[in-house]
């Protein structure tokens, strides 16, 4: 994990792995102390947990609430920390914020997307797997599978050697039950 940073000059706080610059105005970034972040509670640090709770809420409403709580966060620490300094514009600040907030938006709806996907592709795998068991033919005397197809040959040979009525035993019978014997 990098560290966490934040620009003096758009107010942009977030964690930095390699560039030491902000992506929203190129100003060098700060180190943000931990003390700050415990202040203000603004880091999100896992992104996985952040993501899994915002695809979470199942209204607009819980999800926009949310975000709009962890911006105030950050707009708390600006104001309170950033705001003072001459380098800082508030012009930057607004559009740095209104993209923070598209961005977790689309990054929400993103995760939401793939979810969606998982969980159709695996409907679909279950019901193809239950259209299996639901086509395998069964013996309607005992229920089960164990079952094999009357071969054209044995009829042939019961004909031959039992005659009509051996070919009698067999008429308009598909299949044989291993277990109870039945013939259906």
């Amino acid at each position: 994990m990098g560290k966490s940073m934040y620009c003096e000059k758009c107010g942009h706080v977030g964690g930095v792995l390699f560039r030491k610059k902000c992506r929203f105005c190129g100003t060098k970034m700060k180190i943000l102390s931990e003390e700050m972040k415990q202040k203000y509670n603004i880091f999100y640090g896992d992104w996985f947990t952040l993501l899994s709770e915002l695809c979470m809420f199942d209204t607009k409403e819980g999800e926009r609430r949310r975000i709009e709580e962890l911006l105030s966060r950050e707009s708390d620490f600006i104001m309170n920390e950033v705001a003072n300094n001459p380098l800082f514009s508030m012009e930057d600040y607004e559009k740095q914020v209104q993209n923070d907030r598209e961005s977790f938006y689309s990054i929400s709806q993103y995760h939401k997307n793939q979810i969606l996907e998982r969980q159709a592709k695996n409907l679909a795998r279950m019901q193809k797997e239950k259209d299996k068991q639901d086509c395998i033919p069964r013996c309607p005397i005992c229920g089960s599978t164990n079952i094999n197809k009357i071969a054209l040959g044995s009829r042939a040979v019961k004909t031959a050697v039992f005659g009509v009525v051996g070919a009698v035993d067999d008429t308009g019978k598909t299949y044989r039950c291993d277990n109870c014997g039945s013939k259906f």
